[in-house]
């Protein structure tokens, strides 16, 4: 009976150490931003990993020790071996620097093209706001070219009119010119 109770008692506390291992982690955020390289993250039981880039390889204690003690038997081992990962070493050394060089190259690229994007939208800005004053000037001098219009119709409507009574009185001059020779043509010839 006792051992039954020293069992109960170990059986209930093995499941609050798994239970406090588990609520008890310490849920940090790691980002994994750089894939130009290897690199090592620590990580616990309860943390969130954040891969921003295509690949990466999660091992565990045993097995990152597995991977540890043949790359150091190799390197221990051959000396062509060792040159061989001597030189693959420094081919991945290169690698990263030349892609650390094309990001440099890219992000001076998209600096210049958003400059440009920039420039290029101040100018499409600045023509249209030239566009719409000439819009404007062209309104008003279309509303003005009417009213002259108008003007002037009413200019040729009145010289007619005066062409008219000019007329009038030319051919009223005339007839009185005519009439009042006649009549002293005639009162000359009596």
């Amino acid at each position: 009976m006792l051992i039954k109770k020293h069992l109960v008692h170990l059986l209930i506390f093995a499941i609050c150490v798994l239970l406090s291992s588990a609520c008890l982690s310490q849920s940090q955020l790691v980002a994994m931003k750089d894939s130009t390289g290897l690199h090592s993250y620590a990580v616990v039981r309860g943390d969130t990993l954040l891969i921003n880039y295509d690949s990466a390889y999660v091992l565990n204690k045993k097995t990152f020790k597995l991977y540890q003690d043949t790359y150091k038997r190799v390197q221990n081992g051959n000396p062509a071996m060792k040159n061989l990962l001597a030189n693959y070493e420094g081919l991945i050394a290169l690698q990263d620097s030349m892609l650390k060089s094309k990001e440099a190259y890219y992000q001076s690229l998209k600096s210049n093209f958003d400059s440009l994007v920039s420039h290029s939208n101040n100018f499409v800005d600045k023509t249209a706001l030239n566009i719409s004053a000439i819009d404007q000037s062209l309104s008003t001098a279309t509303s003005q070219i009417n009213n002259i219009k108008g003007l002037l119709d009413q200019s040729l409507e009145k010289l007619k009119k005066e062409n008219r009574q000019r007329i009038k009185l030319v051919v009223g001059g005339f007839t009185v010119g005519v009439a009042a020779a006649t009549l002293v043509f005639l009162i000359t010839r009596q």
